[in-house]
């Protein structure tokens, strides 16, 4: 199959070359997946502006030799109130960085996608004093779902230290979150 269609959260985004970024989506259809970007550098990018961290988009890819190359994208949602706010955007830093430690590549969870969605649409809602506790119980569902703990169990030591032995590295926006 030379293209395919995704919806995606943008988790994470890095340069890649000269004009080309190197993006991390998580999306219903494939799970976890690392897809160039090319020419989203430049100014005069139209797909720029679609590929901001934590929008869900909709996404044509192109199959290539390492990565796949996004050929469209187009943002459905760009949950604009959250990223307004310090305090929320911290969190959903933390969100993204505990999926892309946690989360394998190419493997769908589309359970896990939609429960995403709906913390990101909650987001929008709450304040930010509420968030720390919607991002506890996204994580913890998060687990259960992936099957690192049983439904119903608690992590002993806190829900971040057991993602950190998990993923066996720190949580590097755990330390941003303290200090706000």
């Amino acid at each position: 199959m030379l293209s395919s269609k995704l919806t995606a959260i943008v988790l994470k985004r890095s340069n890649f070359s000269e004009a080309d970024k190197l993006v991390t989506v998580f999306s219903k259809e494939r799970g976890k997946v690392k897809i160039i970007a090319k020419g989203t550098r430049r100014i005069k990018s139209r797909r720029a502006p679609h590929l901001e961290l934590f929008n869900l988009v909709d996404i044509i890819l192109h199959k290539g030799k390492v990565f796949d190359l996004i050929t469209e994208a187009k943002s459905s949602q760009q949950y604009s109130l959250s990223k307004k706010n310090l305090e929320k955007t911290a969190y959903l830093f933390y969100i993204s960085e505990v999926l892309d430690q946690i989360m394998p590549e190419e493997q769908p969870h589309p359970e896990v996608f939609d429960l995403l969605v709906d913390v990101l649409s909650h987001a929008e809602l709450v304040s930010a004093s509420q968030m720390q506790k919607l991002v506890k119980e996204f994580v913890i569902q998060m687990v259960w779902n992936l099957g690192y703990l049983p439904k119903g169990e608690y992590p002993k030591n806190g829900v971040t230290d057991f993602v950190e032995q998990i993923s066996e590295r720190k949580i590097r926006s755990k330390k941003f979150l303290e200090e706000i």
